[in-house]
């Protein structure tokens, strides 16, 4: 179902109006769909259906509650990265036992938290952080479920920032000491299953990435049984790609036929942990036109949107599709599409042709449920924007507009100055 379409021309999110939205609300805000994010797990879930394998959301990608209860109810776990990602997920009723915790540096208290709640398993990053974890272990007499997280020296072909699968990132341990660390471990009596997981990066739209790093795990792990050293678990991790401006997608069929024949090989149970393709389609962000003007040979398109909301294209240098949320027959024109921040970098688009603009229009971008307003700060003291969830033809706040005063607020000055 296409649930981002126009009717009589209006741009409408299921059966919601964005015209009459961003009347009642004020722009700037986001705008997700229910049924997309039901529809995109159900058919990433499909996938891997008949077999042992646990879907675990990645919650950076959005870790807004009302997301995370949507995919609670469908049956998804979730990946945390943080003590408040863990909280995040609990609140929205999905269970410990589908909760992974990863993240490079885990604090004591993150920890203690998770060692007490059970969790599905603890990706373990360093060796600093394992003996910290077993420490904590033995003081609650808890075994825990740990992934030894493999650097496999593989390029994910992706934006150089989100590559996390090789040897000169900070992620993981070498792969190389892999078969030590389980030898050592494997019968450490805090221990209930010493596993495997592996993460290479995100946003990535190839399959040979992903194919040489599951070959290398399947190596090791085979290496491991001949050991009598039993792996249980292939945490997999996520960075599944989707189509931002062309790229390629990833056939999802031949990834999970992939993943599923590995699992069968070695009798493993897989974890994955899907983040930006099961949410990012559901979300548009929408801004207003503040002001046209030129600059040299370039007509710039000042929006009331700034990199303060959708860091994406300042961070990375991507670029999200824009439209009008009402279709006309203006002839179309170029633009630089810009924001109000003070830095060259608050440029959202360098060049889009697009139907003639004038002040106080309304536009959207597409593609901005994963890594937008999860990403978003109050740069230049400027409030956070509001989130809108909307299921067939109702709305709701699911993150107000926040408060200026309220964010001062939180600041003293000290009474010797």
């Amino acid at each position: 179902m296409n649930n981002f379409r126009f009717i009589n021309n209006v741009l409408h999110v299921e059966n919601v109006s964005i015209k009459n939205l961003s009347k009642v609300i004020g722009t700037p805000f986001y705008c997700y769909s229910t049924n997309a994010i039901i529809e995109k797990f159900n058919e990433f879930k499909k996938y891997f259906n008949n077999s042992n394998t646990t879907i675990c959301y990645a919650i950076k990608a959005n870790p807004n509650i009302a997301i995370l209860k949507i995919l609670s109810k469908l049956g998804c776990g979730a990946e945390a990265v943080s003590l408040g990602e863990i909280l995040r997920a609990l609140k929205a009723g999905i269970p410990n036992n589908k909760i992974v915790f990863s993240g490079v540096g885990k604090s004591n208290e993150e920890i203690q938290f998770a060692v007490k709640k059970n969790l599905l398993q603890i990706n373990v990053e360093s060796l600093g952080e394992l003996d910290l974890i077993l420490k904590n272990s033995h003081k609650l007499n808890k075994k825990v479920n740990l992934g030894i997280r493999i650097n496999p020296d593989i390029d994910a072909k992706t934006h150089n920032k989100i590559t996390t699968g090789i040897k000169n990132n900070k992620f993981g341990i070498d792969i190389k000491e892999a078969e030590n660390i389980f030898k050592k471990y494997n019968n450490n009596s805090n221990i209930r299953s010493l596993n495997v997981s592996v993460h290479i990066g995100s946003q990535i739209t190839s399959l040979a990435p992903f194919f040489k790093a599951f070959d290398k795990i399947k190596k090791l792990v085979n290496k491991l049984n001949k050991k009598q050293i039993k792996v249980n678990t292939l945490d997999l991790g996520g960075g599944v790609g989707i189509s931002y401006k062309k790229e390629k997608k990833i056939p999802i069929h031949l990834y999970a036929k992939k993943i599923k024949s590995i699992a069968n090989e070695l009798n493993c149970r897989i974890i994955l942990e899907p983040g930006r393709i099961l949410t990012a389609e559901s979300g548009i962000l929408v801004s207003k036109v503040l002001y046209l003007k030129k600059g040299g040979n370039t007509s710039f398109a000042i929006i009331d949107s700034g990199m303060n909301d959708l860091i994406r294209p300042a961070l990375y240098d991507s670029e999200h599709d824009m439209q009008k949320i009402i279709k006309d027959k203006k002839r179309k024109k170029n633009y630089s599409i810009v924001g109000p921040i003070c830095e060259t970098a608050d440029t959202f688009i360098k060049k889009i042709a697009i139907n003639e603009l004038k002040d106080n229009d309304i536009v959207f971008f597409n593609n901005v449920g994963a890594y937008g307003a999860s990403m978003s700060s109050s740069y230049n003291s400027r409030p956070i924007i509001p989130e809108i969830l909307v299921y067939k033809n109702k709305f709701e706040v699911i993150r107000k507009k926040e408060n200026i005063v309220s964010q001062i607020s939180k600041e003293k000055i000290p009474s010797w100055i």
